[in-house]
């Protein structure tokens, strides 16, 4: 079996797209989505790339015959925001909400990452991962060649980078992030920069009114929303 780990970046997407063009049969594309809060249905990724990924590209990868698998994860951020801790070794931690999730540590990412891993290891042995990883990633390439049964396209094609952004935009499939930032990632994400929260609070004033909410919660461990300065 076939598959394609699908973030809905650049070099992800350019494998898509090659392995369409060349008739490399694909069994399934994953995509994993985090929630910041599930029960509103609250995606963490910007909604216009909520929008490109559900309304253009999963219709156009089903046109090729391509199925898509959309996992979302089990938690959403306004669970890890609340949770009490209770088992902390600092004192004056436990008894209080966890607040806000630390840049480079942040619990979202095996949110994202575990759900994928638990599913593909459901499908049994007999799959091969395509990763999209471009043949200028040396470090990332070396670590996927310690694993088995994992293939970068981009490597084998010997496509680089920069090389990519041409390759989705030809078929109108680069995502929106790009036109926000050069980087994935959440709306929240507290590695973003400014210019990146600047697009927040102007083109999505109900998600920047969500964060402002979270700013006036009391009894939370963290109050350094970004690198100690707080909301």
């Amino acid at each position: 079996m076939k598959i394609v780990s699908w973030s809905g970046g650049k070099d992800s997407t350019a494998t898509i797209i090659l392995a369409h063009e060349l008739g490399i049969k694909i069994d399934l594309i994953i995509i994993s989505l985090i929630w910041f809060d599930k029960k509103r249905k609250i995606y963490a990724e910007y909604p216009e790339v909520i929008q490109w990924i559900f309304e253009y590209a999963i219709p156009l990868f089903n046109s090729w015959g391509y199925q898509v698998k959309v996992i979302t994860s089990e938690n959403d951020y306004i669970t890890h925001f609340h949770h009490i801790v209770t088992r902390s070794k600092v004192e004056g931690r436990n008894g209080k909400k966890r607040g806000w999730l630390i840049g480079g540590m942040c619990k979202m990412n095996p949110e994202k990452v575990e759900p994928i891993r638990r599913f593909i290891k459901e499908l049994g042995n007999d799959v091969t991962q395509y990763l999209g990883i471009a043949a200028d990633e040396k470090p990332r390439l070396e670590s996927m060649h310690k694993k088995t049964n994992t293939i970068s396209l981009l490597e084998d094609l010997n496509i680089e980078e920069e090389q990519t952004f041409a390759i989705c935009e030809k078929y109108k499939l680069l995502s929106p992030r790009y036109e926000i930032s050069t980087r994935g990632g959440c709306w929240f994400c507290p590695n973003q920069k400014i210019k990146e929260f600047a697009y927040l609070k102007q083109h999505h004033p109900e998600l920047w009114g969500e964060l402002k909410k979270l700013a006036e919660v009391k009894n939370k461990i963290s109050e350094g929303f970004k690198y100690g300065k707080t909301f």
